[in-house]
């Protein structure tokens, strides 16, 4: 081989290096981004989840309440009638 044949071998071997580096670092770059971009989505949905949870726990609790004094009542209503079956007795 000739040393400008070998040049030139040599060249194009540079250029197919720096290619497939300026390519890796693409892929790499690119990967990156869609794991952000991912994490980005995975953040917004938490939140979102968050907040149904919250809403769900307001709720819950506001139907606890509720189940007590519902049950204070119901619990006045017996007394009241055993109250006026003993009276018609």
């Amino acid at each position: 081989m000739t040393d400008e044949r070998k040049s030139n071998i040599g060249v194009a071997v540079s250029v197919a290096h720096l290619l497939v580096t300026v390519i890796g670092i693409g892929t790499v770059l690119v990967t990156f981004g869609e794991k952000n971009a991912q994490l980005s989505d995975n953040r917004s949905d938490i939140d979102k989840l968050a907040s149904v949870v919250n809403d769900l726990a307001r709720a819950q609790a506001s139907a606890a309440v509720a189940d007590a004094i519902h049950t204070r009542a119901l619990e006045d209503i017996q007394r009241r009638l055993e109250a006026i079956e003993r009276n018609i007795k």
